[in-house]
């Protein structure tokens, strides 16, 4: 008689796990930054995307037949390249074959959704505040940008004047004022509750909250969508909410997330044969790019603001 072995169910392990990992770094505990700003899909390694550095210039034109003012003048637009350069996120999760054998099927989801925490954190530090961000993204990261734009607003410490709400109109007319358009505001969830008795001056909430058609429930703060960051990546320390022009953040996705069932491959060090143990491999490539194009003005756009804690 044939026994079914672990060798041959390995397909359909890798398959469940891929089915709910596709999800998973998009959800709740996945990416804030892909669900605020959304992926480009991407063909190559590396994607040149064309962006206007210079726009045309017009000027008014007499009737005159001779004089130089009745000229039409001419001019161009000029447009550069902006380099998205698609770099890995990976990590593999070792287990015990007894302990596979034994879990739920929601057991196996909550793995797959470990997984997916473990790289949506990694890309949102890496977007939001540029730690461990790959060199090759040679944008600034959004909280850098904010800053090297001057468009960071400090919470007073004053006891009993507390400015958060000021000071996030504050960074979003700073976007406005550039020529760019804030239109997302991303934070931790605890935001949610500082701002929940908050209102404007005009007696508006500060903090508002709508009910989807697909049953799901969407925060806006000051008019802004919000994506509040619950997967460990958010660094309070250093800012208290980021604004930004989501049009102008791209997250460039060369492959989606991808999982593989390895159970003959030595891993740290460990050898999953010798020790009845397999392992989960997740990978996913991702590049990024800020765009901060030529406004009307003949400037360029500064697309993110920030506000800070109290010192």
């Amino acid at each position: 008689m044939a026994d079914i072995t672990r060798a041959d169910v390995a397909t359909l392990i890798q398959e469940e796990y891929s089915n709910v990992f596709l999800d998973a770094a998009g959800d709740s505990e996945g990416s804030a930054a892909i669900r605020a700003f959304g992926t480009v899909p991407l063909g190559t390694k590396i994607t040149n995307a064309p962006v206007l550095t210079t726009l045309p210039e017009a000027s008014w034109v007499s009737e005159s037949s001779t004089a130089p003012a009745g000229v039409k003048p001419t001019s161009k637009a000029v447009w550069g390249n902006k380099k998205f350069v698609v770099e890995e996120l990976a990590v593999i999760i070792p287990i015990h074959e007894d302990v596979l054998e034994d879990m739920t099927e929601d057991g196996l989801q909550n793995l797959s959704v470990l997984g997916g925490r473990a790289i949506g954190k990694k890309l949102d530090e890496a977007i939001l505040f540029g730690q461990d961000k790959p060199t090759t993204w040679i944008d600034l990261d959004l909280l850098a940008a904010a800053t090297a734009a001057g468009n960071v607003f400090q919470i007073s410490a004053t006891p009993g004047a507390d400015d958060l709400a000021g000071s996030i109109f504050q960074a979003a007319g700073a976007v406005a004022d550039s020529g760019a358009n804030p239109t997302t505001i991303l934070s931790s969830a605890g935001l949610r509750f500082r701002l929940a008795n908050l209102r404007a001056s005009d007696g508006t909430a500060i903090l508002s909250r709508t009910l989807g058609g697909d049953g799901t429930f969407s925060d806006d703060i000051a008019g802004l969508r919000a994506s509040f960051v619950d997967n460990g990546a958010w660094d309070a320390a250093l800012a208290t909410a980021i604004v930004a022009d989501r049009t102008r953040v791209k997250i460039g996705q060369r492959s989606d997330i991808q999982v593989k069932f390895l159970d003959q491959a030595t891993v740290g060090g460990i050898n999953l044969a010798e020790r009845d143990m397999v392992a989960l491999r997740f990978k996913a490539r991702y590049a990024y790019a800020l765009g901060n194009t030529i406004t009307g003005a003949g400037t360029n756009a500064e697309p993110v603001g920030a506000v800070t804690p109290a010192a």
